[in-house]
């Protein structure tokens, strides 16, 4: 089954469970809507689910590992290979090392224990869906030279000496800071000179600190342009450290990306760049 171009708002989840209240529970327990989340069906035994997946995609399946006809462990060994895009989480009411690891060897990101606790299963959920968001939009982002470019200047602070790792973390931290820049950091986080910062910045990154800051802005509104159409561009300009001048913000991301905001998204949506 061929997935659909585009940008998937919703993450999609499928309940494989045999008793009607944990799937009622799961279903409306947790505001999933509010989490960019669908339940999107609802399986009383795993001969349904496969049906289901006949003609429709999910992109989670949340499967109780003993249920009639067939266990979650035997759908799970039928979907493995075949089924990869799927994230499989096995819901059990035994604490068993023995299944949690047959269910881990089957493929299963999570083995979660019933009576299922909200705030774990939204944890799970919303940690599987940001990887998957996160490696859908830097595929498309890989599609295009200048956003490329800004994907593979943006680091990950534990791939440095401690000091360049700090600077970036308290730049994930303080994004939305109007006032961030490094002489700020050196001022009032890190009490070092602002000068030895900058060297030392440059000589670990290959990059001045007022680049990979404007790269690391320009990666952030990428992604809330992508995933969250509830908000405006001011509020992604906020958030990215522009405060309320939104047509500064707007210049700066066409100056990276080649363009508009409203551009980028539409254009997101579509699953294609021109």
């Amino acid at each position: 089954m061929k997935r659909e171009g585009g940008m998937k708002n919703n993450y999609r989840i499928m309940v494989v469970d045999d008793e009607h209240i944990v799937r009622e529970a799961i279903s409306s327990s947790i505001p999933w809507e509010k989490y960019q989340v669908e339940v999107v069906y609802a399986a009383a035994n795993a001969v349904d689910a496969l049906e289901y997946l006949k003609d429709h995609e999910v992109d989670m399946m949340l499967v109780d590992i003993r249920m009639p006809v067939m266990d979650g462990l035997e759908l799970l060994k039928q979907l493995r290979g075949r089924r990869a895009d799927i994230d499989f989480v096995i819901l059990s009411g035994h604490a068993d090392f023995h299944y949690a690891q047959q269910a881990i060897h089957y493929g299963a990101r999570e083995y979660l224990l019933k009576p299922l606790d909200a705030a774990s299963l939204l944890n799970v959920v919303t940690k599987c869906r940001d990887e998957r968001q996160q490696k859908q939009l830097m595929d498309m982002m890989r599609e295009n030279p200048a956003m490329n470019r800004i994907l593979a200047n943006v680091s990950d602070p534990g791939n440095y000496p401690q000091t360049v790792g700090r600077i970036i973390k308290i730049v994930d931290e303080e994004i939305a800071n109007e006032e961030l820049s490094l002489k700020w950091i050196s001022a009032k986080k890190l009490f070092l000179n602002e000068n030895y910062l900058s060297r030392v910045f440059q000589k670990e990154t290959g990059q001045r600190f007022s680049s990979y800051l404007a790269e690391r802005r320009m990666l952030l509104a990428m992604q809330k342009l992508a995933y969250s159409p509830e908000e405006m561009i001011l509020d992604v300009a906020r958030a990215t450290g522009f405060g309320d001048n939104s047509q500064y913000f707007s210049s700066t991301f066409k100056k990276f990306t080649g363009y508009t905001p409203s551009e980028y998204r539409r254009y997101m949506r579509e699953g294609k760049f021109k």
